[in-house]
């Protein structure tokens, strides 16, 4: 079986809903998937997120949707449980760009991820985020991380 992996740091903010001020959010997975030629490749993730008020270090298990190139986009979802022992999810969606684009839209398509963050218990929208992957800072650790190979090749999953 053919496997594609890699780990990716994604951190910004999300505004509570209700709030004026903004809290620091941060997420890290390991993402691993063991079909890549796909319409669209259904990843695993697993690492962690820390959001200010609300969850410190909780441990994060979800998946990556990966479609950049026929669908123009990359969901990301991602289940924890916050401090208050509430289950929460973030969800959210690069729209990619084509390639015609200008070299500056296709960057920032490709590491700007906005999404909400749902309270999974009752619905209802915790905050609106708005996370960037740190390009000049986090590049070479990422594609250090990428692994693409038959699956007797590869960790069983790397650990944020």
């Amino acid at each position: 079986m053919f496997m594609f992996a890699f780990h990716e740091v994604m951190e910004g903010s999300i505004e509570r809903v209700g709030e004026r001020f903004d809290h620091p959010f941060r997420f890290e997975v390991a993402v691993s998937t063991p079909k890549l030629l796909a319409r669209v490749a259904m990843c695993d993730a697993e690492g962690f997120v820390r959001i200010d008020g609300l969850a410190r270090h909780a441990a994060a298990t979800g998946r990556l949707e990966l479609s950049p190139l026929i669908e123009h986009r990359i969901r990301y979802v991602l289940d924890f449980t916050g401090d208050d022992g509430r289950h929460y999810q973030f969800d959210g969606s690069k729209s990619i760009a084509r390639i015609a684009s200008s070299p500056l839209s296709l960057l920032k398509s490709w590491t700007t991820l906005p999404g909400d963050v749902r309270d999974t218990d009752t619905g209802e929208v915790w905050g609106h985020a708005l996370l960037r992957f740190h390009f000049m800072r986090d590049l070479r650790a990422l594609l250090k991380s990428v692994r693409v190979g038959p699956s007797r090749m590869l960790p069983e999953r790397a650990h944020a």
